[in-house]
């Protein structure tokens, strides 16, 4: 999908919801949407400055929050970038496979019988899950082949 027509897609969908997507916040998206890969906040803001010069930090962050909190946008803990959820609706936030070597995040689903399955494990242990998040390090196919 282009990313015009995938922001419209998401303008649609935040309509729908009431949800207020400022032209920030779709300016950021469409950067995180034409980058196939992961981008820390910084260099967000370098791309976003090379369209609004005066663009400062608390701008993208304002707008990275809005994206995360809608699940349109995926945060990576383990290296703080920030990847575009590329799953269709329901927008949620979906396990991540991290190369360790060539930084390639790929997301992936993860079926209702694991996800009951994690949790029914987190609460024989008496704890209860509140982030969605997993992230799994590891090598892709492309540098497992370059190793070999």
């Amino acid at each position: 999908m282009s990313t015009v027509n995938y922001i419209k897609s998401i303008q649609a969908y935040c309509s729908q919801h009431k949800l207020n997507l400022t032209a920030n916040r779709s300016a950021v998206l469409a950067i995180l949407h034409q980058h196939q890969g992961a981008l820390s906040a910084y260099e967000i803001l370098a791309k976003l400055q090379q369209q609004q010069a005066n663009t400062k930090p608390p701008t993208v962050y304002r707008a990275l929050d809005f994206l995360v909190q809608q699940h349109f946008v995926q945060h990576i803990e383990s290296s703080s970038r920030y990847i575009i959820n590329r799953q269709q609706q329901p927008f949620a936030p979906h396990p991540l496979l991290i190369c360790t070597q060539c930084e390639n995040v790929t997301q992936i689903g993860l079926s209702a019988s694991l996800k009951a399955e994690l949790e029914q494990f987190a609460a024989q242990q008496g704890f209860s899950l509140h982030s969605q998040s997993y992230e799994f390090q590891g090598l892709c196919s492309a540098c497992q082949a370059r190793t070999a």
